[in-house]
């Protein structure tokens, strides 16, 4: 079937609310203005005048308040007496006795309409006289503000349900649901025109609103009921679904035909307080049916809730007592904003928007609706039983309420709502637990087994879309995760072993075990790169140092030559031995050893040396194994080359230390490097990857004899590897 889109199906849904609108200041404005309000404290005696409007047609004519209100005088000088059985609409107990209300009410109205107005008043000394009033259009602010009030509760019930409608017109949900906007429309629309009267209203206009105001109300009730046995899920057929609110108002409607003739007026209190009774049923039936459907049980939750909570006080504190001869516990005329919260909130569960976070807040407003209760229900027994003031009975009640119902709701809640499956110290050692675990189908498994701990789905599967963080999917009934642990993106379905929805906290604390997981494992795999790097630089520092020094030995002739590769094998076993067993030398002690060593290399060749003690600003600050061992090997292969290559006779060291680096320059007396760009030795460039694994410099100063070549380092050993 084919249907208007849903701008058009809303802009008519404007057009119906402004014309309705429009009928009603039409309809309440037509009869005419006298600007007054009666009482009347006895049937048959004349109307006192309560109330006057300083612009009304009565205060110009000199009405004062407390004046009574003898009769309405025709043209030809007749007189209809006003009386407060004229008043009598609506309130007699059998429908007899109500049409009987409406005829005198209807003398009262035919004789109001005589052009000019004129009434017989009698002052408070009993003088009385007659008084002309001037015939004006009446004015909308003298409709008043239960007018406006009821109007617009009315009207914007109507526009939600349109709104909702126009959406998903076919659904017989959203067509139930419009049918009990429409009906509201109604009986506020009825209330409205209502409100306004003054004297008397003509019959042929006050019958059918007063009909449209108590039917409309019966409809509502009925398509509330079949509302609830249609959503979430449809219990009863459609037909008979549709045929709810229509039979309802043909029953109320039929209800003169039962013995003693009840009228539909005296009945209607009675039968809208029936359907609030049918309505819970219905929403009971509901929840029964949805109780294995999470996503169904928190609509009937969030639902039902709205409909109790807005109903349900406009029954209690209006239709109730007005029912059992009660005063209302509140205005009457403002009590049908009870039923904007209806709309409100159905609406919003209907659309089914964000219904993980609804389901949430239902639990919340009972919460605190639980202990508004208990606080009221306290109170009064303190007041009637233990005969307490109003003062120390509330204060009684408030104490009762605040150390035993709140943190009673707030265990409640935990076990709930927030239940936790495990502890935040449990969950996060068992986070780390599955990004430490070595193998990488292993740690799949444990991430899964760890997320099945957490929330309990009945179903954990691999997602066929990848996200970055963790999202809610299908109203609630599951959530997608992103990579991690090794694993693919899943897909966990009906959290709380299915009774349950996810919600933004099972998604907040989702992201926050995927993002811890994350560290644990950037961490995992930063130490086991460091376990990998360290092992390729004590194989590299073995081979490239030790290694060499004991292969050179080997083939030294000279017996002092292979003193001194041993002694550097030697040197380096020691530093790396200190490296692994990750202590530290103090920076003059590693100089100390390296300056003795120079020394006697240097001497064994046959050259001096010229190092004087250098000035440390701290001597005794630790120098870090990459440091020292770098350096070390840096300033022996300078020496080496010396002894080799350089020809010389003299060794000159010097060292300069600032807090953040070291420079040592060391220079000969030999023939120096060669100018040409190729002819510079090997040595030299490997002393350039040595310093520059820990962020040194190596530089050639310019000498006037023989070689310079200062290495410069940093002592925090922070520079990369």
């Amino acid at each position: 079937m084919r249907v208007s889109s849903p701008s058009t199906l809303l802009l008519g849904v404007v057009f119906f609310c402004i014309a309705a609108a429009l009928a009603a200041i039409s309809l309440a404005t037509a009869p005419a203005w006298l600007g007054l309000s009666v009482h009347a404290s006895e049937a048959t005696e004349p109307l006192v005048v309560r109330g006057l409007d300083p612009r009304g047609p009565a205060t110009v004519a000199g009405i004062k308040a407390g004046e009574r209100l003898i009769a309405v005088v025709a043209p030809d000088g007749s007189q209809t007496p006003l009386t407060g059985d004229m008043l009598d609409e609506d309130d007699s107990p059998t429908q007899t006795a109500a049409d009987a209300g409406m005829r005198r009410h209807d003398i009262a109205a035919e004789a109001l309409k005589a052009r000019p107005l004129r009434l017989k008043v009698r002052d408070v000394a009993g003088v009385s006289r007659i008084v002309t009033l001037d015939d004006r259009p009446r004015p909308l602010f003298s409709l008043g503000a239960e007018f406006w009030a009821n109007l617009s509760f009315g009207l914007i019930a109507a526009l939600i349900c349109g709104w909702v409608w126009a959406l998903r017109p076919l659904e017989l949900a959203t067509q139930l649901f419009a049918l009990t906007g429409l009906s509201m429309l109604a009986f506020t629309l009825g209330w409205a025109v209502h409100s306004p009267q003054e004297l008397a209203m003509d019959t042929a206009l006050l019958g059918p609103v007063m009909w449209l105001n108590m039917a409309g109300a019966v409809a509502y009730g009925g398509a509330m009921i079949a509302f609830f046995l249609c959503y979430p899920k449809r219990l009863v057929p459609a037909p008979v679904l549709l045929l709810t609110a229509p039979a309802a108002v043909a029953l109320w409607a039929a209800m003169p035909l039962l013995p003693g003739n009840p009228s539909i007026s005296a009945m209607g209190q009675g039968f809208t307080v029936v359907e609030m009774a049918l309505i819970v049923v219905a929403i009971g039936v509901q929840a029964l049916a949805s109780r294995k459907d999470p996503a169904a049980m928190a609509a009937t939750r969030w639902l039902g809730l709205s409909v109790i909570i807005g109903a349900g006080a406009f029954i209690a504190s209006v239709a109730t007592p007005a029912m059992i001869g009660r005063e209302a516990l509140i205005d009457p005329r403002f009590a049908l904003g009870f039923f904007v919260i209806i709309y409100v909130g159905m609406a919003v569960g209907l659309r089914r928007h964000k219904l993980f976070e609804l389901d949430q807040w239902a639990f919340r407003i009972l919460f605190y609706l639980g202990a508004g209760i208990a606080l009221l229900v306290l109170d009064a027994v303190l007041l009637a039983v233990l005969r307490y003031s109003p003062q120390a009975s509330l204060g009684a009640a408030l104490l009762v309420v605040a150390f035993a119902y709140l943190p009673f709701r707030d265990v409640l809640w935990r076990r709930t709502v927030a239940r936790r499956t495990m502890k935040d110290h449990e969950m996060f050692a068992a986070v780390a637990q599955v990004a430490l675990t070595h193998q990488a189908p292993a740690r799949e498994a444990a991430w899964r087994d760890l997320l099945a701990r957490v929330y309990e789905p009945l179903e954990v599967a691999t997602s066929p879309s990848v996200a970055a963080r963790a999202e809610i999917v299908d109203e609630g009934v599951a959530m997608s995760l992103p990579p991690a642990a090794g694993a693919p993106a899943l897909l966990l379905r009906f959290p709380a072993r299915g009774r349950g929805l996810f919600g933004t906290a099972q998604v907040q604390l989702a992201d926050q075990l995927v993002t811890l997981l994350a560290q644990i494992e950037q961490g995992r795999d930063a130490y086991a790169r460091g376990v990998v790097e360290e092992r390729l630089r004590i194989a590299r520092d073995l081979h490239d140092d030790v290694g060499a020094r004991l292969l050179s030995g080997l083939h030294r002739k000279e017996l002092n030559q292979t003193h001194e590769a041993m002694r550097g094998a030697i040197g380096d076993l020691r530093a790396i031995v200190s490296g692994l067993s990750g202590h530290e030398l103090p920076l003059d002690e590693v100089l100390a050893d390296l300056r003795h060593e120079t020394a006697e290399r240097l001497a064994a060749a046959g050259l001096s040396l010229d190092w004087p003690p250098p000035d440390l600003g701290e001597p005794s600050v630790p120098a870090p194994y990459r440091v020292y061992k770098n350096l070390t090997s840096a300033c022996r292969e300078v020496i080496s080359n010396a002894i080799r290559h350089a020809d010389a006779g003299k060794v000159a060291v010097t060292v300069l230390h600032t807090k953040e680096r070291l420079e040592m320059t060391i220079s000969d007396d030999g023939v120096g490097l060669p100018r040409e760009p190729g002819g510079r030795r090997s040595g030299l460039a490997n002393l350039e990857r040595r310093l520059g694994e820990i962020g040194g410099v190596v530089a050639f100063p310019e000498t006037a004899k023989g070689t310079a070549v200062r290495l410069t380092v940093p002592l925090d050993g922070g520079a990369p590897a």
